[in-house]
């Protein structure tokens, strides 16, 4: 595992990973950007390409391309790592069992033939035709979108399936079929316009049902199964994630329903996706996080769309993402309105998306027909969660303006501004610990002599690396504390030999503060222009410190334990040499 690792870091650029999510401007030797684990206004955060390492120096955050995946994307190691060994080629080893491997091979299989089976019965079925005819639906988008018809028999999918010789208590697990108190297995979706739902991987791993007409329920939907979790999958991602890598920024436009998304990429809104029947959930709001910079919910205009847009706005909040609320117009959703309105009003709605507060804002207006002291209590608590004092200004001009009489608008704009800072200031604590630029490392290059940061910003150039690799391995030789605890480290991992390869592939053997610390001092201006005689020179430096400190324990005439290690030292020193 330790070889794939680092074969993943020798073909996976940095530079490139990162770019994918930040724009990068070359700087001297590195590349810098706005930090995307804060709220950056200056560029703080640059890429070290020769270490292969990313830092903000603003906030602290710091790390390799594991780490990059594992904060950007909100998956673990091991994610992260099949992530970025199929994005380098490498084939890992340890990998799932092949039972388990082959039980979701058979899982897949069988939801492959239910779909085929499901999109057979609908070329054979003129009333579902005529269903998404009247839908607007065309033959195009139906192969697109792989829809389906499940016949209103009650076991014409079991007996496929059985036919096809898969255990139909198997299919049961996959939310296919049911069994009956006889024993006998019936089909779980019947008279049904049918939805396969893909992964982000592409893998079909459920079904929603749409019934035709004015059934209950209106949708069923596959509960969750070996291959399936409801709350980890969005409908239209596996489609949308090419679309929305491209924009800048990414964006996601999140809807209600099947039909919503579909209505969407017909308008060309192609970065659009579904929770699938359920509530929002946090893991959904993760997944949309791993993969955009900008959430747009587009949700129905009706009251029960407008409080589902309020609950997707508390639970994608944490997941700092920028949002968005595109405001349908009344009585419709994106599929009704790209029929009576087509393409350029639902591409409108979501370039009109307004801010989360001022969204709440005009519901805090609806929903108060007097405004009274209730209503502008209410509009306090909402101007309040403004992102900068810019909006919070701009939503309480617009509340004063619009409601208040002229004589007192400038004591009431006042009056609320007062509330809105109170408010405000109540939280301020939490948010400057949010935000505060607090150093994760514990060494700097600041703390180490000139000499010995020498030594170690000499690590990428392998002849350097070479000609420094003794000294480096000699702890008593730094005058620093936190030189001596690096050359501690170094010299326990690589011992006799100076380590081999690009800096980038081993870097990571040594810890994290000292992976930071070598960081610092190669992107330090000081040591940029290293050759053999600035190094040479700087193990002369350190070594004639040293000798002063043995004469100094010699005429103390204490400690002999340590004089022992100095004189070693310089034994060694002078061994290296004479070698050369």
């Amino acid at each position: 595992m330790a070889g794939e690792i680092e074969e993943i870091r020798a073909r996976i650029n940095i530079v490139d990973l990162v770019s994918q999510r930040v724009q990068l401007k070359k700087t001297g030797k590195n590349y810098q950007g706005l930090c995307p684990f804060h709220d950056d206004k200056r560029p703080s955060f640059t890429v070290n390409p020769v270490v292969g390492r990313y830092r903000c120096w603003s906030c602290g955050e710091t790390g390799d391309i594991f780490n990059w995946v594992m904060k950007t994307q909100n998956v673990p190691f091991a994610e992260a790592l099949q992530l970025l060994a199929a994005q380098a080629g490498v084939e890992l080893t340890n990998r799932p069992n092949p039972q388990e491997r082959s039980e979701r091979a058979l899982h897949l299989e069988i939801m492959e033939e239910a779909l085929k089976f499901f999109r057979e019965q609908l070329s054979k079925s003129s009333t579902a035709q005529d269903y998404l005819t009247r839908r607007g639906i065309d033959e195009s988008t139906i192969a697109e979108w792989e829809l389906g018809y499940a016949p209103d028999v009650g076991e014409a999918l079991a007996v496929h399936l059985r036919k096809k010789a898969y255990a139909l208590s198997v299919c049961r697990s996959l939310f296919l079929v049911e069994e009956d108190a006889s024993g006998g297995y019936y089909d779980k979706f019947r008279g049904r316009l049918m939805f396969p739902i893909r992964d982000e991987r592409g893998d079909l791993v459920a079904f929603g049902g749409r019934v035709l007409g004015d059934g209950v329920p209106k949708y069923i939907n596959s509960s969750d199964t070996p291959v399936y979790r409801k709350s980890r999958v969005l409908y239209g991602l596996n489609r949308a994630l090419g679309h929305i890598s491209r924009m800048k920024p990414r964006q996601a436009v999140l809807c209600e329903g099947y039909l919503d998304v579909i209505a969407c990429h017909r308008a060309g809104v192609k970065g659009a996706v579904a929770s699938l029947g359920t509530a929002l959930s946090e893991d959904h709001a993760k997944l949309l996080a791993r993969w955009s910079d900008e959430v747009v919910i587009l949700y129905d205009a009706d009251a029960a769309g407008q409080k589902a847009a309020e609950r997707a706005i508390e639970v994608l909040r944490p997941e700092k993402v920028q949002l968005r609320v595109a405001l349908m117009p009344p009585g419709e959703d994106p599929d009704t309105l790209l029929r009576s309105q087509g393409p350029v009003a639902i591409e409108n709605a979501v370039k009109g998306a307004t801010l989360p507060t001022e969204f709440k804002l005009d519901q805090v207006i609806a929903s108060h027909a007097e405004k009274g002291q209730a209503f502008w209590a209410a509009v306090v608590d909402v101007i309040a969660q403004a992102s900068h004092i810019a909006e919070m200004e701009r939503h309480i001009e617009r509340v004063v303006s619009q409601y208040s009489g002229v004589e007192d608008q400038l004591y009431l704009r006042e009056s609320i501004r007062k509330q809105v800072l109170t408010r405000r200031r109540s939280t301020k604590q939490s948010m400057q610990e949010e935000y505060r630029p607090v150093p994760a490392i514990q060494f700097t290059v600041s703390a180490l002599q000139p000499a010995e940061a020498t030594l170690i910003a000499c690590l990428p150039t392998r002849h350097l690396r070479v000609i420094a690799h003794e000294a480096l391995s000699l702890p008593e030789l730094f005058l620093s504390e936190v030189g001596r605890a690096f050359s501690g480290e170094y010299a326990r991992i690589f011992e006799d030999n100076p380590p081999e390869g690009e800096i980038s592939v081993w870097l990571s053997r040594l810890s994290e503060p000292m992976q930071d610390l070598v960081d610092q001092c190669v992107s330090d201006p000081r040591f940029s222009q290293l050759d053999e005689r600035f190094v040479k020179d700087s193990v002369g430096k350190l070594e004639k410190e040293l000798q002063k400190r043995r004469l100094q324990f010699i005429k103390k005439g204490a400690d002999s334990d340590r004089l022992k290690q100095i004189e070693q030292t310089l034994r060694k020193l002078k061994g290296e040499r004479d070698s050369n």
